[in-house]
């Protein structure tokens, strides 16, 4: 080494080779240092945030739980109380009274014996418009108040063999009208588009209450459901009511009535009038035995046929080929002459 060179800082004595790394000065060992508090910093702030980011998570589930629980507590509310949120569901009843009508060798039921004679869908306007929106006769009148048609015809009734025997019948419509009177006595009407009439009849035949032992309750097939159950609807079978099936070639027609003011089913009351009224529902399909080339019964298109409708012209309940309508008499042996309920 010249001795014009600076010497190696180091240790004396100790001659540093070129590879070995040159000590840090005391400036570095500080900035070293403080690189390495700062990092810890940074690190420290890193885990002073976290807590701030879970309880925010926290608050997330919690809310969400909250949103669940009151869904949760609507659906249950909703489910149990019946309530649709505004409209009411129909109660599952039926008549005190129920009758088969079937004239065997009527014209309509051989005109409409089938779904494949008779191929035209029903529609709304031609059960629930023209001469529907409001009937009357028997001195007598119902205006149309709720109305519905649908392909599910299961919707429109209640009880296992009662739906069974429609998909058996391969029902492919079911229309169901409400109808209130003046004169204090509503009605419920449904009519059921089956394949033929003979399921028709199966139908008709599957409402009925079997017979059973004295004593003995007997297992209730289901009925008809009314499209609403608003009031007066909602008491609908909780009181006095008859009703009457009547074969339509392969249509069903159910005509169900009730006075107004009838609140228990052991007020027998005559319901012959209301039933013979509500059953001109059907005039709708004697305007099909026309568009088929049958006979239609004079003044059909204007809504005053009666051919088959049970008991029409005199309110006694009988009609031709026809069974009565007539309830039967009380148990004391004396009979009310057939009137309008509320009378």
């Amino acid at each position: 080494m010249s001795p014009s060179e600076p010497s190696t800082p180091g240790r004396p004595g100790r001659r540093r080779k070129n590879s070995e790394p040159a000590e840090p000065t005391a400036q570095e060992d500080q900035n070293r240092s403080e690189n390495r508090e700062g990092g810890r910093r940074k690190g420290g702030g890193r885990r002073k945030k976290e807590p701030r980011r879970l309880r925010g998570m926290l608050t997330l589930l919690v809310g969400a739980l909250v949103v669940a629980l009151i869904a949760l507590g609507t659906v249950l509310f909703f489910q149990f109380s019946g309530d649709d949120g505004g409209e009411q569901v129909a109660q599952e009843t039926r008549p005190a009274l129920y009758k088969v009508q079937d004239s065997q060798d009527s014209n309509m039921n051989s005109v409409l014996a089938s779904r494949e004679q008779d191929t035209r869908p029903l529609n709304e306007g031609e059960l629930f418009e023209r001469h529907n929106s409001e009937i009357s006769g028997q001195s007598l009148g119902f205006t149309l108040r709720d109305s519905d048609l649908t392909e599910d015809c299961s919707a429109a009734v209640w009880g296992e063999q009662v739906e069974r025997a429609l998909a058996d019948a391969d029902c492919t419509q079911a229309g169901r009208a409400t109808y209130l009177s003046e004169d204090d006595v509503f009605g419920v009407v449904a009519v059921f588009n089956l394949a033929d009439i003979e399921g028709s009849r199966a139908v008709a035949e599957a409402m009925e209450l079997p017979e059973t032992e004295e004593g003995e309750e007997p297992a209730d097939p289901g009925f008809v459901l009314s499209p609403s159950g608003e009031d007066p609807l909602n008491r609908l079978g909780t009181g006095y009511s008859a009703a009457d099936a009547i074969i339509t070639g392969h249509y069903l027609v159910v005509v169900w009535v009730q006075p107004t003011d009838s609140e228990s089913v052991d007020e027998r009351v005559s319901l012959v009038t209301p039933l013979v009224t509500l059953a001109n529902f059907r005039n709708p399909f004697f305007r099909r035995i026309g568009e088929l080339g049958g006979d239609a019964p004079a003044g059909a298109e204007e809504g005053t046929g009666t051919e088959e409708v049970p008991g029409a012209g005199d309110g006694t309940g009988e009609g031709v080929g026809q069974e009565t309508v007539e309830d039967p008499p009380p148990a004391d042996g004396t009979v009310e002459a057939p009137g309008v309920p509320g009378e």
